[in-house]
């Protein structure tokens, strides 16, 4: 049975943070001089700088950093967010032909944009390339390493990435972290005093929207961030305050924010959010979030719809074509991942090209297995967890032919979702001071589970609170909890056994709320 101190020693053994004073220093990152530098030069002759960011959370972010750090050094520059479904992914040929620039700065996107590199060589712009995605692999041969792996990478004026960067010691880092540290790197060369904490409401926001590990400087910059986010500085913060009108943790922004903000460039254009975060007052961006609010239900919908539309899958590796929304196929991955814990690619057709998004899950790095089939593909990036790729449509049955040989190199366990169950817990032990100790260790998320636990209690009453929702009170040794559970089909008995977190509820002052995950 565990106790309170059981479960404080065990999450103290679980993570490791920073002071921000000793975040990795920005010059430990290869290329980061040299594209400072030249930034610096740009603006101080006056040149044309062309930003061009992604469509997702991390991209938006990245880009309004970009943005908001230039308005404060009084330089314009021009931001360019691609359209998920007229442009692509990143820096490609096609956007370039809409770009009149002398020096373009990807963020969160670039390392592999071969062909636009070259274009933009030929083109005489300077190209730096800030990401975080991990490099396409050189053949063994051809690098003429036995042992080492060798990148394979644009030929850019900078890269700036920390997978590129033998010297810096946190590999995982968001697009938007490497977009700040270029920012640090430019005030560093001009001798700026302008306190870049101030962008940590919007890092915290794409790194758990990444999905980026909570340990080390990401669980540093998150923590700061949330202070920041809470204390509504920005006008965009303001209008989350009043839209949800309670203090965020991590789980808020994974759960309620970051879908909102991803809703603008699966549904609409990522420039919705993007206009949201740098907004210049509270009413437009409360505007704004209201017509993310109406995307993200479109999403829903249309998200629930795809996934009912796909039959009883069998295959180790689950690759599936169909009819869908391109702007969803990321979350129909992910739905299946967890439905049939394996990893998916779900491709939807695209002008006679299929177009799809990856999830993988344990120890799968999707990232390396679609690697190895590059040859049959159009275009490809991603990391270890997911991907995004492009192949002609007559290839995809090789492709789901190959990937499911490939995958059976892996065994069962590598197929485990850890469910970070810390043990059987007694209800005597579940109170305010239990709840102090778990918020001690927020903020939880990838690499910092959320604890759960293990219990037996009678239910003595419940209430339907919609649909498939419902709350429960439970008993244990005359010891009284609530407890909710949401999209429950079945029946409730006399009794249950069943794995729950622990959550606050603020509703009348502090108290202590079971959230049962599942029923044993």
């Amino acid at each position: 049975m565990l106790t309170k101190a059981k479960i404080r020693e065990i999450l103290s053994n679980r993570i490791e943070e920073l002071s921000s004073s000793n975040l990795p220093h920005f010059l430990l990152l290869s290329d980061i001089k040299k594209a400072s530098k030249r930034v610096v030069n740009a603006i101080k002759n006056k040149e044309k700088i062309v930003v061009v960011g992604d469509y997702d959370v991390d991209g938006v972010s990245s880009s309004a950093i970009m943005k908001l750090f230039f308005e404060k050094i009084k330089f314009d520059i021009e931001v360019v967010i691609p359209d998920r479904f007229k442009d692509g992914y990143g820096l490609t040929p096609g956007l370039l032909e809409r770009i009149e620039a002398d020096l373009i700065i990807t963020v969160d996107n670039g390392i592999t944009s071969f062909e636009a590199a070259e274009i933009c060589k030929q083109k005489r712009v300077d190209l730096i390339i800030t990401d975080h995605h991990t490099p396409l692999i050189m053949d063994k041969v051809k690098c003429n390493m036995e042992n080492e792996e060798r990148f394979k990478l644009p030929d850019a004026y900078a890269i700036i990435n920390p997978k590129t960067s033998p010297d810096f010691p946190f590999k995982e880092i968001c697009g938007a972290e490497v977009a700040w540290y270029l920012c640090a790197a430019i005030k560093s060369e001009m001798k700026l005093k302008i306190d870049l904490r101030e962008f940590t409401d919007i890092l915290a926001i794409a790194i758990i929207a990444d999905v980026m590990p909570l340990t080390h400087m990401n669980r540093t910059l998150v923590n700061m961030g949330l202070k920041r986010l809470n204390k509504a500085v920005k006008p965009f913060s303001k209008a989350l305050k009043r839209f949800f009108n309670k203090d965020f943790k991590a789980e808020d922004i994974a759960f309620q924010i970051a879908p909102r903000l991803n809703a603008a460039g699966r549904m609409f254009h990522a420039g919705v959010a993007y206009e949201f975060l740098i907004s210049k007052n509270e009413q437009k961006a409360f505007d704004l979030l209201m017509e993310l609010d109406g995307l993200n239900n479109l999403r829903k919908e249309t998200e629930k719809e795809a996934v009912e539309s796909i039959e009883e899958i069998t295959d180790d590796f689950i690759i599936v074509k169909g009819d869908f929304h391109e702007g969803v196929v990321g979350i129909i991955a992910s739905r299946l991942v967890h439905k049939y814990k394996k990893p998916a690619i779900v491709f939807c057709e695209n002008n006679g090209i299929l177009k799809g998004s990856g999830r993988s899950l344990g120890n799968i790095d999707i990232f390396s297995l679609v690697n190895e089939c590059k040859e049959l593909l159009e275009g490809f990036g991603g990391h270890k967890m997911a991907c995004g790729l492009s192949l002609k449509e007559e290839n995809f049955e090789e492709l789901k032919k190959v990937l499911n040989n490939k995958i059976s190199k892996y065994s069962k366990d590598d197929f485990f979702i850890e469910d970070y169950v810390l043990g059987e817990l007694p209800f005597k032990e579940i109170d305010i001071e239990l709840l102090d100790i778990l918020q001690e260790f927020e903020p939880f998320g990838e690499g910092n589970p959320k604890p759960k636990f293990i219990a037996n209690a009678k239910i003595e009453h419940v209430q339907n609170l919609k649909e498939n929702h419902f709350k429960l009170i439970l008993s244990q040794d005359d010891i009284v909890l609530p407890a909710v559970i949401f999209r429950f089909e079945g029946e409730f008995k006399d009794s249950l056994y069943f794995k729950f977190s622990i959550n606050e509820n603020s509703y009348y002052g502090r108290s202590v709320q079971l959230m049962i995950e599942e029923i044993l």
